[in-house]
């Protein structure tokens, strides 16, 4: 059974006017349900796939209602913490290519910081949320155990491949084997073992 809510309320759930959700209602991009309640989910995704991210502030996560005065204010309460706020907006634009980065900071520089790391951590969300992100453990711990079976399958070869190459030589199979394997051990050697611990 889906999970109704009132207009009022799913306007609260996205954080968007009332009159934004009848608006809504009204041009059919989100739908009501028998009881005349709204499925939250449901509306959520409806008003994500027709509303332009950029001019709204619905939610995206389901979330509790959204009350005043949630956010964390962020205060500078020492000079090394002014300093390293300035370093980051800075930074930022730096990063962004924006001209007299280095020079002093202001208010429209600070906004512009902000405005940027907002963008890219939507950027990121969205990402996240396509799958395109994966957590770095695990792209860490594939990345190893890929590198491990590289080397392991380097290490078997020599013996796989000796016998019949010998014979298409004219040579000892034993000895051949034994240099290709001091050849393979010298180059995986040389290429040393994947970084970082990830048992």
């Amino acid at each position: 059974m889906a999970d109704g809510v009132s207009a009022r309320q799913l306007a609260k759930i996205l954080g968007v006017t009332e009159g934004a959700v009848r608006k809504a209602l009204k041009a059919n991009r989100i739908k009501r349900l028998p009881d005349g309640l709204i499925d939250r989910e449901a509306a959520r995704e409806a008003w994500q796939g027709s509303t332009d991210p950029v001019r709204t502030k619905v939610r995206t996560e389901p979330q509790t209602v959204r009350t005043r005065g949630t956010h964390p204010r962020v205060e500078v309460r020492t000079p090394a913490e002014a300093r390293e706020a300035v370093s980051l907006i800075a930074r930022v634009l730096a990063e962004e290519g924006v001209e007299d980065a280095d020079g002093s900071i202001d208010f429209s520089k600070a906004r512009t910081a902000e405005l940027i790391l907002k963008a890219r951590q939507r950027s990121l969300d969205q990402a996240e949320q396509q799958g395109r992100l994966i957590e770095r453990a695990a792209a860490e711990k594939l990345f190893f155990d890929t590198a491990r079976e590289l080397r392991d399958a380097w290490l078997a070869w020599p013996a796989r491949i000796g016998i019949e190459l010998a014979a298409e030589l004219g040579i000892e199979a034993r000895v051949l084997t034994q240099a290709l394997t001091n050849h393979v051990n010298r180059h995986l050697s040389e290429l040393g073992e994947p970084m970082g611990d990830f048992r």
